[in-house]
């Protein structure tokens, strides 16, 4: 296995600047080019004022070299792994590694980072001889801080760069690794995606404003801090329409095809500019009131902004003191309130879809849970989730509540079974075969 010692990042956005910026503070020599040397020069600016942190050490910078695609493409007769990260279009990329093709040593590793574009469409730029050492890589923003990276393998690619890719980002970048199917969204944006609209769409129907479906579908239901509406506008009301999109078009399920139309609403955000985080404005605002900063949240009805709603957040006290995420979540769902109503649909929804993916989007359970912890920040996957609310019990409102449902989690659920289960220091996972098999490390 060949190690990886130098890399070279095409693109020098938002996403290859702070690819660049991680390889460069582990101590690796990194080329980062653009259209231009000022474009770059530019980005590595940036870097240093951007927040989160991305730079701990600002002497990182003199390690990430400056060059242009028409001027200093030949430098990557020098990588060891050279990633593309420019515009989530397929075409520029196709057209891009035409022009790599003829200058990549044969023996480097190729990707391209992409949230969603099938991989398949781009490696066909390259020569057959290329093929079998190009993947996808998706990083998530910010890199430095998202445990996550997918590597997504298409079938020309050979396992062993695979395992070389995978092996770096580990033990160098500190990465956690999961292999997903070249499928629209592949694993993280085809469930995440899901799940945020079916939380926005149980919002809706049970009458919760944004920061109230917040208070509810953060910590006290093993999420991130940051929830539903308020992780879009880290994401961008725009990049969230566009994924929905692009896998409702690619998707052949016309049941898929629906449930990825985005409310009407998020079109109307778009439209007027509020994209989130980097418009200030979106689902929230930060706003001076009377001298005073405040935090105002969309009316999404009104589309309007207004204070926060208090009321939700009286309900849920008792759970906040829940240490156990388990007996948070059971005592969530088993709330007979809005605030339970909703946390049962969202949950539903999310756990139904994920079992309906295994096979499609992974190849087992555990790279989906991990993929969805890791790339957003949850304290447990999906199939943890159900876990910790109880298969059988879980399964069973699902089914009353006219849920289609894999045969593979009945017969789990009939037998009041678990996804995951220990045979002494052994961790088992749940597959559809009926077996269980090994937790790989």
């Amino acid at each position: 296995m060949r190690d990886i010692r130098r890399v070279a990042v095409l693109g020098a956005g938002t996403m290859g600047a702070q690819i660049a910026a991680l390889i460069a503070e582990r101590g690796l020599e990194c080329d980062l080019l653009d259209l231009s040397v000022e474009a770059v020069d530019a980005a590595k600016q940036k870097l240093l004022t951007m927040r989160p942190r991305v730079l701990d050490d600002h002497s990182a910078l003199e390690r990430i070299r400056a060059g242009s695609f028409d001027a200093d493409l030949e430098r990557l007769e020098d990588a060891d792994w050279v990633v593309e990260a420019i515009v989530e279009r397929a075409q520029p990329k196709l057209e891009l590694w035409e022009r790599v093709a003829g200058i990549v040593r044969a023996d480097a590793i190729l990707s391209t980072n992409t949230s969603g574009i099938p991989v398949f469409q781009i490696v066909r730029a390259l020569p057959p001889e290329l093929r079998e050492r190009f993947l996808g890589t998706h990083f998530f923003n910010p890199p430095r801080y998202l445990r996550l990276l997918e590597v997504i393998p298409t079938d020309d690619t050979d396992r062993s760069a695979v395992a070389e890719i995978g092996s770096f980002a580990e033990e160098v970048l500190g990465k956690g690794v999961v292999t997903a199917h070249d499928v629209p969204g592949f694993i993280t944006n085809r469930i995440g995606c899901y799940y945020f609209l079916a939380a926005m769409r149980a919002a809706d129907e049970f009458g919760l404003t944004p920061d109230e479906a917040d208070a509810i579908s953060g910590p006290l239901m093993a999420r991130s801090n940051s929830a539903t509406f308020r992780t879009i506008d880290l994401v961008g009301v725009d990049i969230l329409l566009d994924i929905c999109d692009n896998t409702s078009a690619a998707v052949a399920s016309e049941e898929e095809k629906s449930a990825f139309q985005p409310p009407e609403y998020l079109r109307d955000m778009r439209e007027k500019g509020w994209l989130g985080n980097k418009s200030g404005r979106g689902f929230y605002e930060r706003k001076k009131i009377d001298g005073r900063s405040r935090i105002l949240v969309l009316n999404t009805e009104e589309m309007r902004y207004h204070e926060f709603q208090q009321d939700t957040r009286g309900l849920l006290s008792d759970l906040q003191d829940m240490e156990d995420s388990g007996e948070r979540l059971q005592a969530l769902v088993g709330m007979d309130n809005a605030a339970g109503g909703f946390a049962r649909r969202a949950l539903s929804q999310l756990m139904a879809f994920s079992a309906a993916k295994v096979g499609e989007v992974a190849d087992d359970i555990i790279s989906i849970d991990r993929a969805m912890r890791w790339g957003f920040n949850w304290e447990l996957g999906p199939f943890e989730t159900w876990d910790a609310l109880g298969v059988a019990d879980t399964f069973n409102r699902m089914r009353s509540d006219g849920m289609a449902l894999p045969g593979w989690v009945a017969s789990i659920a009939e037998h009041d079974g678990s996804f995951y289960r220990r045979e002494g220091d052994v961790l088992l996972q749940a597959t559809p075969s009926g077996e269980y098999v090994c937790v790989p490390d």
